[in-house]
């Protein structure tokens, strides 16, 4: 399907791996990177439709934006955007590929662009995806969500589909819940692995981590069947499994007691860990794995910690 209208007009907020990767798999007309530092990056975007910017000026100009950024880094990038004033604020349409909960606030990504743009349309773009495997355009899947089927359909319209499919759902809560939460089980993960302790026992703590998230999930609003799809167990599976994750590489290191300091380190695991846990706690929900990975990150003893887990009263599985 062939992009209309002003779709054909593009922007990403960010320059990283993943704005990278994105420029692999778009085709608008016109790309535009918003990033910090145009000299720094201008080697690695060099197709003849991308306009490199570090100002809001050309983003604001263009209808759809992908986010691309840390996730606590939304709110005040969007706030910069919205003090540039066009008609074509009203409806802007926003594609989320961060991943997390916004700290103080506890709010999904969806919630913060909403409350910034509360006219826009928002879509979530999640799933099992390394970016380093897109850059190389090795398929790769993954889900496009959003209330409005029509927009769905546009957004994938500007994606090259023969080795980047779209599936649709309209579980904005439920994409997103898995996005954020599986970045935590990663870090579990990578430190069973650090500490050699078993595919047992990193078996047990994804099956179990999917349970978390599914309670959190549903608490919230989401659907049950969103969690059995590429955004729930493919893309948990993905970053539980390989020490491609940078989440499950930093939990790993840890073990090794390799990178003790989280203040040297960006990821989403880490920013996120601490907002779920208490938004499990608002919730009432219990977060056995993520509380155990957020006592580890803060520098509890970690044998201490994986007893604790372990000796918790025995229970039906849910």
């Amino acid at each position: 399907m062939e992009p209309r209208g002003n779709m054909k007009s593009v922007s990403i907020l960010g320059s990283g791996s993943w704005a990278l990767a994105l420029s692999k798999i778009l085709r608008p007309n016109k790309l535009v990177i918003k990033c910090r530092d145009i000299k720094k990056v201008k080697a690695k975007f060099k197709s003849h439709n991308i306009i490199l910017t570090d100002s809001f000026d050309k983003v604001i100009e263009t209808q759809t934006v992908f986010i691309a950024i840390p996730s606590q880094s939304v709110r005040q990038n969007l706030i910069d955007l919205r003090q540039y004033k066009t008609s074509k604020q009203e409806k802007k349409i926003f594609v989320i590929c961060s991943k997390g909960v916004e700290k103080n606030t506890f709010k999904l990504m969806s919630e913060v662009v909403s409350e910034i743009f509360p006219t826009s349309i928002i879509s979530i773009l999640s799933g099992p995806n390394f970016s380093s495997e897109l850059i190389k355009q090795k398929p790769s899947a993954s889900v496009l969500s959003s209330k409005n089927k029509s927009v769905l359909k546009e957004i994938s319209g500007l994606m090259i589909q023969e080795k980047f499919r779209t599936y649709f759902n309209n579980d904005i809560i439920g994409t997103q819940i898995g996005g954020a939460m599986k970045n935590i089980i990663a870090i579990a993960c990578g430190y069973i692995t650090g500490c050699g302790l078993g595919e047992n026992a990193k078996a047990a703590i994804i099956t179990r981590g999917l349970s978390e998230i599914i309670d959190l999930g549903i608490k919230m609003g989401a659907k049950r069947n969103t969690f059995y799809g590429l955004s729930g167990i493919g893309d948990l599976t993905l970053s539980c499994s390989s020490l491609k994750s940078r989440n499950a590489k930093f939990g790993y290191n840890l073990a090794k007691s390799k990178n003790h300091s989280k203040r040297h380190i960006l990821l989403e695991g880490i920013e996120s860990c601490e907002s779920i846990c208490d938004l499990g706690e608002k919730l009432k929900v219990d977060l056995p794995i993520s509380k155990s990975v957020k006592s580890i990150i803060k520098g509890r003893n970690a044998n201490k910690v994986i007893c604790e887990l372990l000796s918790r009263p025995l229970q039906f599985e849910k």
